[in-house]
Order: structure tokens, then sequence, then C-alpha cells
């Protein structure tokens, strides 16, 4: 099962965000591979270090404009771009064509939200929004 976990850069709930992981680990699904977009700070950096300490498999879609990491969700050539503004929604975008159940934590821009919730809507899939 995928399970997308994805936060504002500015979360910091971090017993919360262990609790979920633990939860998905120890009562839904010890095989679960856990999703982000990779974020370096808040929520996602979270995410990534509690999904690895306990055991799940991670897989982070960064931007194009990063490079390629172990936890990498996309093949190598997608990485090393120039930086271009969509690139943040394609993160979205790849994270839900892929993601079984979908959580996010903390504040969302409302531009991002719209875009999200059209990807959502188109493959008739649930988010689950977090405080």
């Amino acid at each position: 099962m995928n399970i997308a976990i994805m936060g504002s850069p500015h979360y910091e709930g971090v017993r919360k965000i262990r609790d979920l992981i633990y939860h998905i680990k120890n009562e839904v699904d010890r095989n679960a591979n856990i999703i982000t977009r990779g974020m370096r700070h808040g929520c996602e950096n979270h995410v990534k270090k509690y999904a690895i300490d306990f055991g799940l498999r991670y897989t982070e879609y960064n931007p194009a404009h990063t490079e390629h990491t172990l936890y990498s969700g996309m093949n190598e050539s997608y990485y090393g771009k120039q930086f271009h503004p969509t690139q943040k929604l394609h993160q979205y975008d790849s994270v839900v064509m892929v993601a079984d159940k979908i959580f996010y934590f903390g504040g969302i821009k409302p531009s991002e939200q719209k875009h999200l919730e059209r990807q959502l809507t188109k493959l008739n899939k649930k988010i689950v929004y977090l405080d």
C-alpha cells in the first residue's frame, strides 16, 4: 500500500507525524510505502526520518531541479533540470498518481490546494487534512 504523507514546510507537529507513521506500521500495513514530495523542511523531513526509523519503505518525488537521491521516485534522467515554477505542481501530480491514501499536515497555499484538489477529483481519490 502506498501512503502519501505531505505537509507544510512550517509544520512542526513531530509527535503527530510519528504517531501516524507508527499506527500505519503496526495497525494498517507493515509493508507500506510512505511517499512524500521530498521537502527538506517541516513535515516531510520528519516523515522521512520516522518512515526510515520504523523500517518502512520510503519514496520521495523531489522536484526536477534537484538531484536524484537514493529515495527518488522518478528515474535519474528526470533530475538536474533548471528550476521552473510548475515543478511544485508536478510533485503533487506524481504523489497523487501513485498513492492509495493521502494525508496532509498543516496549511497549504490556496493555489496549490486548488491544483491538488483538481488532481484528486480527476483520479477519484480522497485526502485527509490533519492539524
